[in-house]
C-alpha cells in the first residue's frame, strides 16, 4: 500500500476527497523484521500490531480505496 494521493485518482476532485477511517490492522512483516533483529524471535510479535491502515472517499463520485 502506498501514500495516499492528494485528489481522487478516480475524477480529479480535491476538495471533497477526504480521510474517513484509520486503524491498525492487519500483519506487519516491516515490524516483525525489525522487532525479530532487535530482540530476536520474541520480537517477531511485533508483527502482530499492524499496519497502519486509512481509508478515503471521494464526496463526488463515490470512489474509496485503503491505503
Amino acid at each position: 500500500m502506498g501514500k495516499a494521493p492528494n485528489k481522487c485518482p478516480m475524477c480529479g476532485e480535491q476538495v471533497q476527497w477526504k480521510l474517513v477511517d484509520e486503524s491498525n490492522k492487519g500483519f506487519s512483516v516491516g515490524k516483525a523484521a525489525v522487532g525479530a533483529a532487535l530482540l530476536g524471535p520474541v520480537g517477531l510479535v511485533g508483527g502482530a500490531l499492524g499496519k497502519k491502515k486509512r481509508c478515503y472517499y471521494c464526496g463526488k463520485c463515490g470512489f474509496n480505496h485503503e491505503y
